[in-house]
C-alpha cells in the first residue's frame, strides 16, 4: 500500500486505521467513509460489526465501520535504529520528577498503592516524513509488538503507537490478556541487546508486576471466573526495553462463555499497568497532578469481529503527530520503592522506543 491511499483517505474525510498485528507478516489499511463515530453508553463489543476500536484513557471509545478494508505485505526495511541521546529538559524532569516524590508521600499515606504517571516529549519531525513508511519501520523495528496508526476527524492529528501489551483477545475461542510491568533497559551500555535471561529485576519492579495481575485476577473474581490458565511471570524483550509479563487464557468455546472479551473489557481498562491502585483514587491522583491531556495514551485500540477475532492493545509506546510536530508519551509505575530520577530515565527510554526510529 502507497502513502497515497492514507492520504486519499484523509482527504476524503474518512477515518483511517493502519496496522499489523504482533509478528505477522501482513498490514492492514481500514477506511470507515463516514469519519468514524463516538459509541454510546452500554455499548458491547459482541454487538459491534466488523471494525476499528479506538477509546481514550478515560471516556467512551470510537468505532470505524469497515467500510473499505484492504491487506499489503510488509516489504523489508531496515531495522537498523539508533538510541536518540537528548539534552535533558531540566524544568521539565524537575516537575516530573517533583510529581513521582508527591506520589511517594501520597502512596505511604494511603489508601493509594500504585499510581502511573505519564509526561509527554515534544519534537519536530524529519523533512519528508510518511505515516506509512513510518509504519513499516515500525513494524520491522519492533516485530513483536502491534504497530499502529490512526486519523479520526474527531482528534486532531494522527495517533501511532508500537504496543507489546493485550488487554483483551478472542481469537478462535480462546480468550488472552495479560499483566505487563515493570521496565529497564534491552541494551548494555555499548548498544547490545541483552537477552531475557540477562535481565535482573527488583523487588519494586516485581511488586509493580504483581499489582497489575493481582487486579487481573480480581476481574476474573467479579466475574466468578476460576478456569483459566496463568502462565509466567516471564521476562519478554520489546525491542529496546525488557518487561515482566504474565499470561492468562480463557477456553470460552469450552465454557460456552462467548460475553467474556465483553464484561472482561469493561472491568480491566484502565488496568493497574496505565493507572494504579485502587483504580479511582489513582485516577483521581493523575487528574489532578498531570498538566497534559491523555487523550489516546493509555486508551485502547484494535481491531475487532475482524474474522470473527478481536485484539484490541493498550495504547502504549505512543505519539501524537500534528503537522511536523511529533508528542511522544510515557509513563511509569510509581510505588512506594520508587526513586524519581529513575523513574525519570524509565520515561525517556520509553519515549526513545518510537523516537529512535521517527526522528532518523
Amino acid at each position: 500500500m502507497g502513502e497515497n491511499s492514507w492520504e486519499d483517505g484523509i482527504s476524503r474525510g474518512s477515518a483511517l486505521a493502519a496496522w499489523r498485528l504482533p509478528h505477522a507478516s501482513e498490514a492492514f489499511l481500514l477506511q470507515d467513509f463516514q469519519g468514524g463515530s463516538q459509541l454510546a453508553e452500554g455499548w458491547n463489543v459482541a454487538d459491534l460489526p466488523a471494525g476499528f476500536l479506538a477509546a481514550p484513557f478515560i471516556g467512551l471509545p470510537y468505532f470505524l465501520a469497515s467500510d473499505s478494508l484492504n491487506s499489503w505485505t510488509l516489504t523489508s526495511v531496515s531495522t537498523s535504529i539508533n538510541i536518540v541521546i537528548d539534552e535533558e529538559d531540566s524544568s521539565k524532569k524537575q516537575e516530573f520528577k517533583s510529581w513521582v516524590s508527591s506520589a511517594i508521600e501520597a502512596i505511604k499515606q494511603g489508601p493509594l498503592q500504585k499510581v502511573v504517571l505519564s509526561r509527554t516529549d515534544v519534537k519536530e519531525l524529519p523533512a519528508g516524513f510518511s505515516i506509512v513508511a513510518a509504519l513499516e519501520e515500525l513494524a520491522a523495528a519492533y516485530p513483536n509488538a502491534f504497530v499502529c496508526a490512526i486519523s479520526i476527524p474527531a482528534l486532531a492529528g494522527v495517533w501511532m503507537c508500537a504496543t507489546p501489551e493485550i488487554l483483551v483477545e478472542q481469537k478462535d475461542g480462546v480468550f488472552r490478556t495479560i499483566s505487563l510491568a515493570g521496565t529497564q533497559s534491552g541494551v548494555d551500555d555499548h548498544g547490545n541487546a541483552l537477552s531475557p535471561a540477562q535481565a535482573r529485576w527488583s523487588q519494586k519492579e516485581i511488586e509493580e508486576q504483581a499489582f497489575v495481575s493481582r487486579y487481573i485476577i480480581d476481574c476474573f473474581k467479579k466475574i466468578r471466573l476460576r478456569e483459566y490458565t496463568e502462565l509466567g511471570p516471564k521476562t519478554i524483550s520489546t525491542g529496546n526495553l525488557l518487561h515482566l509479563k504474565t499470561e492468562y487464557i480463557v477456553d470460552t468455546k469450552a465454557m460456552d462463555f462467548p460475553q467474556l472479551p465483553g464484561l472482561m473489557l469493561g472491568l480491566l481498562h484502565p488496568t493497574s499497568a496505565v493507572c494504579g491502585t485502587p483504580k479511582q483514587e489513582a485516577i483521581e491522583f493523575i487528574l489532578k497532578t498531570e498538566t497534559h491531556d491523555r487523550s489516546m495514551y493509555s486508551g485502547y485500540l484494535g481491531p475487532v469481529n475482524i474474522g470473527g477475532n478481536t485484539h484490541l492493545f493498550v495504547n502504549l509506546r505512543t505519539v501524537k503527530i500534528t503537522g511536523n510536530q511529533a508528542e511522544f508519551y510515557a509513563g511509569c509505575g510509581i510505588t512506594e520503592d520508587s526513586d524519581p530520577e529513575k523513574e525519570w530515565q524509565e520515561t525517556q527510554m520509553k519515549c526513545q522506543t518510537l523516537q529512535r526510529v521517527l526522528m532518523q
